[in-house]
């Protein structure tokens, strides 16, 4: 029996690997099997040179998300709760409202979107080469704050709607005046 389970879990894993688009699968493994799979996808993407990224579940906090791997930007953040975790876990390095470049050479915060911020408060906690001469003192700190905080943090420096998506397209006059093809809205 358990060599039929790794052979197929082989087969599945090598299936999903080889796959020619940039899909992202995840796999919910419990026991003694999810810590064989996880070795053996580990295993794999050393052998082949591949970048995976594993994420143990954790239970679920209050933005109700099914893994807890980023900030979800459906729920409403509290700005009040950012600025004192900001003051509290930022401010030294990025100064006020992140207008400061935290040791001379990261990009200013303000000058970042909150999909940005995420997103690298994101690769900070999964990817352990991201974040150049500053990786050694962000990463830790990435990894003190939960995604729900750094959500707050965002509306923080970015408003309450940092991830409303904002409809550029704006509406014209009206136009009446007939064309070479005749009279139409424009």
């Amino acid at each position: 029996m358990n060599l039929l389970k790794k052979s197929l879990l082989f087969a599945s894993l090598a299936t999903v690997l080889c796959a020619a688009d940039d899909s992202s699968y995840v796999i919910e493994a419990k026991g003694d099997f999810g810590r064989e799979l996880k070795a053996l996808v580990e295993k794999y993407a050393a052998d082949e040179n591949v970048s995976i990224n594993v994420y143990k579940k954790v239970p679920q906090d209050s933005s109700g998300g099914f893994i807890n791997i980023g900030v979800d930007k459906n729920r409403g953040y509290n700005a009040a709760r950012g600025e004192a975790l900001y003051n509290e876990n930022c401010l030294h390095c990025h100064g006020e409202k992140g207008t400061k470049r935290a040791m001379g050479v990261s990009e200013r915060l303000s000058n970042m979107s909150g999909e940005d911020i995420a997103a690298s408060m994101s690769a900070y906690n999964s990817d352990p080469d991201f974040g150049g001469q500053l990786k050694y003192v962000m990463q830790p700190m990435a990894k003190n704050v939960s995604f729900s905080q750094v959500g707050d943090i965002i509306a923080y420096l970015k408003g309450d709607n940092a991830f409303v998506k904002q409809d550029e397209d704006q509406n014209g006059d009206i136009s009446t005046k007939p064309s070479s093809q005749g009279s139409y809205l424009q």
